[in-house]
């Protein structure tokens, strides 16, 4: 490939070719120019091309939404200074500017680059190009130094603030050096002590005090093993962004985050995710050695244009669980009718587990109840903005009747209040 420099070349011998037609000798000495410098650019390639250029990806070990990385390139090139471009041709989802350097390389250089993954699952990055510059500066020759690499992209791994604590808080009493505090009453049996004055009644353990001859108590702990069924809306209503991420991102790095805790815990854990089909089901029952498994197998889940088969997902939780357990569900409601197929569903689950509603609220349908109508389409969308809005209010007061616990909660709260929903049921802070 010709560089610059050899059309500013051609320009001046186009000109002695114009002075050519008064001039004969002109025209001549033109086309021997002309061909001089053809031949010096073909030399010039043939250079370039004979430059040992050699380059090393290293990417970061763990890619995650929202966290920035770098990606490092090492070359090593020639014992001589040379000039070279490079174009790393990454996905949109690992970086939202292209990746061009000019280097003048001498043996050795490092070339880093700012990712920031804004988009779950697998992403192709195309070649790592180069064009080597000859040493005369007529030519380039474009190579490819590194293939094409996939690369994954997982949900949200660190987490900030309260739920970065509980995460912690969790993955040290799975090592066993910081035990969770408690409050209330525990409801698992654990040992047997002498009765103390002011003990309830209901903690007499009768046949131990008639064997022993004296009044024993039973001290219970937190109940440990418990169940625990995450269903995540995989539907139409999870499809829609809140900030730079949509709602499906945050829901799965709230569930993951929950499944953390719960694993750590010692809970069996089962994430089953759903559209108008049951999409995925994964089973931890190894602990926290399992999560590794639940973040490959759900990493890139995205959401379909369908409307949720609530009623299925119920079904499947029972199915998946002969036991008592608990049920939390994510999901965005943002139509009348899936409102109510949502409630009968959580009835549904009710009667033999014990189900948690997390609902994410939708921005759009929040900033349209809030604006103020400037035609009368915005009047009708807002209406419909405030029905739903009241719909899902009404759906949280009939479920908290029945004893179902609601919440309805913005993205950047919903890991929160799954973590504490979840706590709150065994009384763990």
């Amino acid at each position: 490939m010709p560089a610059l420099r050899v059309f500013y070349l051609l320009g001046v011998t186009t000109l002695l070719g114009v002075v050519g037609v008064l001039v004969p000798w002109a025209g001549w000495t033109a086309l021997g120019l002309d061909a001089l410098l053809l031949a010096a650019v073909w030399i010039d390639w043939r250079r370039a091309r004979a430059v040992r250029l050699d380059a090393e990806r290293h990417w970061p070990r763990l890619l995650t939404q929202g966290t920035p990385a770098t990606l490092r390139l090492e070359i090593e090139g020639p014992e001589v200074a040379t000039t070279v471009r490079l174009r790393e041709t990454l996905h949109p989802g690992l970086t939202s500017t292209p990746a061009r350097a000019e280097l003048r390389l001498l043996r050795r250089a490092a070339w880093e680059i700012p990712l920031e993954p804004a988009r779950r699952g697998e992403h192709s990055s195309g070649p790592l190009m180069a064009r080597v510059l000859g040493p005369w500066g007529l030519a380039w020759h474009q190579r490819e130094l590194v293939g094409a690499e996939p690369r994954k992209v997982y949900p949200q791994v660190r987490w900030d603030g309260k739920v970065g604590q509980l995460l912690l808080l969790a993955h040290r009493r799975a090592l066993g050096q910081h035990p969770q505090r408690h409050r209330g009453l525990g409801t698992e049996p654990y040992a047997l002590r002498e009765y103390l004055a002011g003990d309830p009644p209901n903690k007499i353990h009768w046949k131990a005090s008639a064997r022993h001859g004296r009044l024993v108590s039973r001290e219970d702990t937190w109940e440990r093993g418990a169940r625990l069924v995450v269903l995540l809306d995989c539907g139409r209503g999870m499809s829609g962004e809140d900030g730079e991420r949509a709602k499906l991102d945050h829901a799965l790095a709230a569930a993951l985050a929950l499944a953390r805790v719960a694993a750590a815990r010692g809970d069996r854990v089962t994430i089953t995710a759903f559209s108008d089909r049951i999409e995925r089901t994964v089973r931890l029952t190894g602990g926290v050695r399992r999560l590794q498994t639940a973040y490959a197998q759900l990493y890139d889940l995205q959401a379909r244009l369908v409307e949720p088969a609530f009623d299925l997902a119920a079904d499947t939780a029972v199915a998946l669980e002969s036991r008592r357990s608990t049920v939390v569900l994510f999901t965005s409601v943002v139509d009348l009718a899936a409102a109510d197929w949502l409630r009968r569903a959580v009835l549904k689950l009710e009667r033999r587990h014990r189900p948690v509603l997390l609902n994410l609220q939708d921005p759009e349908l929040l900033a349209l109840a809030d604006s103020a109508p400037a035609t009368p389409r915005d009047a009708f969308a807002q209406a419909a903005a405030l029905d739903i809005g009241l719909a899902n209010r009404d759906l949280a007061t009939r479920l908290r009747r029945t004893g179902v616990r609601v919440v309805n909660a913005p993205a950047d709260r919903l890991a929160l209040e799954a973590l504490e929903a979840y706590l709150s049921i065994f009384g763990a802070g």
